[in-house]
């Protein structure tokens, strides 16, 4: 059964955010992780959001969602996301 890595986004330095996002996607491929979909809020129906990015990522499992994120990869981008932005990150069923 398929999981989703969906992250809320509020970037705050444009540039750190580009040098962490253009990096993002060779630390998922190892763990078979493939970007759904990355927007920006447009608009509301009902109430406020304070992320206004967006983006979804299938994994095959739990597992190589976890994989992913605790990777020496990905964690080594860590402190360039810290920089470019305010994030929730959770792991969706």
């Amino acid at each position: 059964m398929s999981v989703y890595v969906v992250g809320q986004i509020k970037i705050t330095d444009y540039e750190k955010w580009i040098e962490y996002k253009d990096q993002v996607q060779a630390t998922l491929e190892p763990y078979g992780g493939k970007v759904l979909f990355r927007g920006s809020h447009i608009d509301a129906f009902v109430g406020e959001i304070q992320y206004p990015e967006i983006v979804a990522i299938e994994f095959k499992s739990d597992k190589m969602a976890k994989a992913w994120h605790n990777s020496k990869s990905y964690q080594s981008l860590v402190s360039i996301r810290e920089k470019g932005a305010e994030i929730i990150l959770h792991l969706y069923k």
